[in-house]
Parts: C-alpha cells; sequence; structure tokens
C-alpha cells in the first residue's frame, strides 16, 4: 500500500489499516432500518423488494460522498485477504435481505402476523450483527489472517 494513498485519507471515513470504509454499510442499514419498521407497516416490504443490492464500487459511485473516487481507489489497494472476507460479508448480508424478503411476504400473503413480527425482528437483529462484523473486518478487529499478513497492514 501507498503512503500517498495513506495520506490522502486523512479526514475521511476510510480506515487508515484496511482502506475499507464502513460508509458502505449505510446500503444495508436501509434494509435494517425497513424491517424493524415492518412490524407496525407491513407495506413497507414493497420498498425491501425494490432494494438491490450495490457493490462497494456501485455504492460509492451513486453515494455523492466527496470522498467517494477515494474510497474506491482506496478500496483497490486494500489488503486482498481483507477486501475478499468483506465482500463475502456484503454478498451474504445480500443473499439474507433476498431470503428474507421471499419468507416476508409468504408470511404476510399467508396472514401469519405474528410470524412476520418475529421474523423481521430477528433477521433485522441478524443483519445488524453481520453489519457489525463487517465494521471489524474494517478496523481490523476480527481478524483470522496469518500474523504475515497482518504485519504487512502496518
Amino acid at each position: 500500500m501507498s503512503e500517498d494513498i495513506r495520506e490522502r485519507i486523512v479526514g475521511t471515513n476510510i480506515d487508515p489499516r484496511s482502506l475499507l470504509c464502513t460508509d458502505y454499510f449505510n446500503h444495508f442499514n436501509e434494509v435494517i432500518m425497513l424491517l424493524n419498521m415492518l412490524p407496525d407497516s407491513p407495506d413497507l416490504l414493497d420498498e425491501i423488494d425494490k432494494w438491490g443490492f450495490k457493490t462497494y464500487r456501485e455504492h460509492f459511485e451513486a453515494s455523492g460522498l466527496g470522498f467517494a473516487p477515494l474510497a474506491i481507489e482506496a478500496y483497490e489497494q486494500a489488503p486482498s485477504a481483507l477486501r475478499e472476507r468483506f465482500e463475502k460479508i456484503a454478498v451474504e448480508m445480500s443473499m439474507l435481505v433476498v431470503e428474507t424478503r421471499v419468507r416476508l411476504r409468504h408470511t404476510l400473503e399467508n396472514g401469519e402476523m405474528d410470524k412476520f413480527t418475529d421474523l423481521a425482528l430477528l433477521q433485522s437483529m441478524q443483519m445488524q450483527g453481520m453489519v457489525d462484523d463487517g465494521g471489524a473486518i474494517v478496523h481490523g478487529y476480527n481478524s483470522s489472517m496469518d500474523q504475515s499478513a497482518i504485519d504487512q497492514m502496518f
């Protein structure tokens, strides 16, 4: 990783060690918020149905954040082991959203409102845990890399 990128990310939300940014998870926080509101407003399931997965690059390109181009550039220079773990959790979260909305739609159509409520809240908590895991990856708190890979980050 170049020192140039580390100097340019100062003052942004990009982690200087991993070169990743937790702002990406705002994309998933939208769904989490909707899941939490579903018990009182089941019609919000339509909004979850409209949600579409975005890659890190796609998210930042559409974000309007001033540091978005730098976030994308830094991401491309991030250690590959971290980037792979980060991408894996993002894909798992996306798959969970798809699975959840199908299950929620089924319970709603069958009039199983208690099950609908329980499922929405449970999946919200599960996704929040995954966002937390993603944040840990960004900030280096959840590392299964070998020591030499960790040493290369610093």
